[in-house]
């Protein structure tokens, strides 16, 4: 009897837990991007780096001091990015200083002048930084994204400062952002 009454309570627990709905709280809209596709970045990554983005985003307008609306999201600096643990999506602030791959489970980082790779920038907070030491890293996908900043077709974007919202992760060897959820660039 005791086990008949327990195999009871399980199958009423699995009936009960599986009848639960996923339940998504919005009490905050998603950072607003100046520049962007209309598509999210979604893709998936291969040895190399290269990702495409393939996803679909819902428009969330330009970034606008005026709209009050629009919820606020920490922005940090490069060393505060690359030494303090962040647990939630925030903005980094830096200068584009370089170009990085990951082709063939083998980082490479180019600080210029010839940029010859196109799958990541590095962004530091000095905008003549060459140290790896000082730089995070910034996958750019297949898209819009990677034909408007990479170094490769884009030499002049050494020394641009730009704004790139995400989670902190491990990307090529050092800190850095796999996926951009929001960008700005140029930034202030």
């Amino acid at each position: 009897m005791k086990k008949l009454q327990i195999i009871i309570l399980a199958l009423f627990s699995v009936v009960y837990l599986a009848s639960c709905e996923k339940v998504e709280i919005q009490s905050e809209e998603p950072p607003a991007e100046n520049i962007g596709d209309g598509h999210e970045d979604t893709g998936d990554q291969t040895d190399d780096g290269d990702q495409t983005d393939d996803g679909d985003q819902t428009d969330n307008g330009d970034k606008t001091d005026d709209d009050e609306a629009t919820p606020s999201y920490d922005v940090v600096d490069v060393a505060t990015f690359r030494n303090t643990p962040i647990y939630t999506q925030v903005w980094v602030k830096g200068y584009i200083v370089g170009a990085a791959t990951g082709k063939n489970n083998r980082p490479k980082y180019e600080f210029g002048p010839e940029f010859t790779l196109d799958t990541a920038i590095l962004l530091a907070d000095d905008p003549d930084e060459g140290n790896l030491d000082n730089v995070i890293s910034v996958c750019l996908k297949k898209g819009k994204r990677r034909d408007l900043l990479n170094l490769k077709d884009h030499p002049e974007n050494r020394g641009m400062r730009v704004a790139v919202f995400g989670i902190q992760e491990t990307y090529l060897r050092i800190p850095g952002i796999k996926t951009i959820d929001g960008l700005e660039f140029p930034a202030d």
